[in-house]
């Protein structure tokens, strides 16, 4: 019997195309190699299914039904799966910094049981370019905890089993918001400042995606919100305004305006340093 790994990664994938390749070699690229890596696809069309069964290493299991269940449920399904005792999320068209696991596993063992950890990330386009620095935020949403970027979480394997992410369809493209609101008084929660991922958002913009997640943002508002009815209001106005500006700008071809309000420019060290590692990350070779 194989010994049990110390961290399990968790992809689920659905279509993500030329990216998913990029997503597969920042794994073989950490700099902790005691992982295995679940890829559960949810009904993909392309060739992904193909590349991740092609895979020619016992750390990697891949797990198809043929169905589309969406993120939600796909990430629960992850979890069930994992054998070791940390988890960590990450999306098939985002790439890993290769001291990711090393960082994060670090500060989990660390702390207590209870802690979720993100980070910060580099930006990078439909080109996998570099185009700037996003900081995690140590401030707070208006409900409550600290904004992750969702692909960058970490924590301990049965947090997550005692905290499923909710599998309604109204949270589908908010799940994280959502499970963060509801476990914040339970958890521990951490955002290394260092970017532990290139996370793909510059060139990408739906509005379609961003509306359903403001959409899953007013629905928890109103589920959940428990401040004075003055501040829920001002929250309910302030995602309603961000909707319409957000609308107008899209409509105007100008989406990724809104887009790269989110991230800073890099100095030169700093640009230096990332495209060091993305270049590492690009030579690897995966074992098909």
């Amino acid at each position: 019997m194989s010994p049990i790994p110390r961290v399990t990664i968790g992809i689920a994938f659905r279509n993500p195309g030329k990216y998913f390749n990029l997503a597969l070699k920042s794994v073989f690229s950490q700099t902790f190699a005691d992982w295995e890596l679940i890829l559960v696809d949810d009904g993909s069309s392309d060739d992904s299914l193909a590349l991740a069964r092609s895979i020619k290493d016992p750390r990697v299991r891949v797990y198809s039904d043929g169905l589309t269940k969406r993120l939600n449920s796909r990430l629960n399904e992850l979890v069930s799966l994992a054998q070791a005792p940390y988890f960590f999320r990450m999306d098939a068209d985002d790439i890993m910094h290769q001291e990711r696991l090393e960082r994060q596993y670090a500060e989990l063992v660390r702390r207590g049981s209870d802690t979720v950890i993100g980070s910060g990330a580099y930006s990078i386009d439909a080109n996998s370019n570099i185009v700037g620095l996003r900081h995690s935020s140590p401030n707070h949403f208006v409900l409550g905890p600290a904004r992750f970027i969702h692909p960058s979480v970490a924590a301990a394997t049965e947090w997550f089993r005692r905290n499923p992410y909710s599998e309604s369809f109204v949270y589908h493209r908010s799940q994280d918001i959502e499970l963060w609101c509801r476990t914040e008084s339970l958890s521990t929660f951490v955002n290394l400042r260092e970017p532990l991922l290139y996370y793909r958002e510059a060139g990408v913009f739906s509005f379609e995606n961003y509306l359903g997640s403001q959409l899953g943002l007013i629905f928890l508002l109103q589920t959940q919100f428990s401040r004075p009815r003055l501040h829920y209001v001002a929250a309910l106005l302030k995602c309603l305004g961000k909707i319409f500006v957000v609308s107008v700008f899209d409509a105007l071809g100008k989406g990724e305006s809104i887009v790269a309000c989110r991230y800073q420019p890099l100095t030169p060290e700093q640009q230096r340093h990332a495209d060091d590692g993305l270049a590492r990350i690009l030579s690897c070779r995966l074992p098909v």
